[in-house]
């Protein structure tokens, strides 16, 4: 069973046709892309400083974010919008908003949010802010004696150990929250069990190759013959396989095998070029074909202290200074993020995908099967088809027998 887990510590005229096509489905088309840009943005940033192993969620960091633009003010604001791609008109992000609470469980597939604000209870918190996240679905809002550093560790580590089903133990120490006032948590657990299980006596001992063809460590690699679908992608010279969860087909791995003698790094700056609704116009059009899978049993766990550098990067810079940020519309307090952190934990087995982040009828090909085997450096990402969003994205290359 994988696990994933993730813990994160322009003047517009609004007319009459805008507030009449302000609606989920107008929001999606224009936000999923908002959130795909944000995020091929942040994992280009992420791969570069992790040598292409690694495991991120840009939806838990772009969701904080999002809370965080509602008490934003003059230039911290702009930033936000701006690296955010938050649409100028408030009612289409609302509406993105619920679509991302629309999440689906059944038997064999959980997907589950937790995002909370806790606040000193001697700092005031505006109304206006509360209702605003709380009404969106962003985050609640909860009073904390954030001077007792000790008491406050232990109330925020236990919410965090179980929003993420005890996969994540500690998130934050009495000595991170000294001198802090405010500390926004975000939380996403997934599991899924695959559509096509790897059957466990077909896994074995394998080498694993750099994209040179250099061998560099083994693998536990798991096989598994079935129906997929399965396209070669020029444009970031990559093969790339779906591996569904469950029997809803709501939710998919995408595995992006490099061309010969392309690295990760290479398919990975080009994203961009790309998005998840052609990915699956072209599987759509493709469609299934038998394909013999070979991919590794594998376990990342990514705690990305950087990410505030990350950002900075980006263009999220008042924010973190002292003397730049405005977030009067939060409190009158003055405040400025000082971190943010992201902890992730992704582990993948026959049984399917756990995150913290029903077989099929075979049949005779005409032709020999397709082969997609991943015994060198690949990218994946965990994905909600229902609304075209990358809940966690992650490359592995670094091998180790697990």
């Amino acid at each position: 069973m994988a696990r994933i887990l993730i813990i994160f510590l322009l003047i517009s005229v609004i007319t009459h046709g805008t507030f009449a096509q302000c609606n989920q489905n107008t929001a999606r088309g224009f936000m999923r892309r908002a959130l795909y840009e944000f995020t091929t943005d942040l994992v280009v940033r992420i791969n570069q400083e992790t040598e292409s192993h690694f495991v991120a969620s840009g939806l838990s960091s772009w969701t904080l974010l999002s809370a965080m633009s509602f008490g934003a003010g003059y230039e911290t604001l702009s930033e936000l919008q701006r690296v955010l791609r938050l649409h100028p008109h408030k009612c289409f992000n609302n509406k993105f908003f619920e679509i991302l609470q629309n999440s689906a469980n059944n038997d064999t597939t959980i997907m589950e949010r937790s995002s909370t604000v806790y606040v000193n209870d001697k700092l005031a918190v505006h109304d206006k802010f509360k209702n605003s996240v709380e009404g969106a679905g962003l985050c609640e809002v909860k009073n904390i004696n954030l001077d007792d550093v000790t008491q406050a560790a232990a109330i925020i580590n236990d919410y965090v150990r179980e929003a993420t089903h005890e996969a994540i133990d500690e998130i934050v120490t009495a000595g991170d929250l000294d001198r802090v006032r405010m500390v926004m948590i975000d939380a996403l657990y997934f599991r899924g069990a695959w559509k096509i299980p790897f059957p466990y006596d077909d896994t074995e001992n394998s080498a694993f190759y750099n994209h040179l063809g250099h061998q560099i460590g083994d693998v536990n690699l798991m096989f598994v013959s079935g129906s997929f679908h399965v396209i070669s992608l020029d444009q970031i010279r990559a093969k790339v396989l779906e591996l569904p969860y469950g029997n809803d087909g709501r939710y998919s791995m995408l595995l992006f095998l490099p061309y010969p003698d392309v690295s990760i790094s290479n398919v990975i700056d080009s994203l961009k070029k790309i998005n998840l609704a052609s990915i699956y116009l072209l599987f759509e059009e493709y469609g299934q074909q038998t394909v013999h899978v070979q991919i590794p049993r594998f376990k990342i766990t990514s705690d990305i202290n950087n990410l505030k550098e990350l950002l900075m990067d980006m263009g999220l810079r008042a924010l973190f200074d002292s003397s730049l940020a405005d977030f009067s519309e939060l409190t009158d307090y003055p405040l400025y993020v000082s971190n943010f952190i992201q902890k992730v934990d992704v582990e993948v087995s026959e049984e399917g995908t756990v995150a913290a982040a029903a077989t099929e009828a075979m049949f005779e090909p005409r032709m020999m099967p397709e082969q997609f085997v991943a015994n060198k450096p690949f990218l994946f990402m965990i994905v909600d088809k229902q609304i075209d969003v990358m809940l966690f994205t992650g490359a592995y290359s670094k091998p180790s027998i697990y």
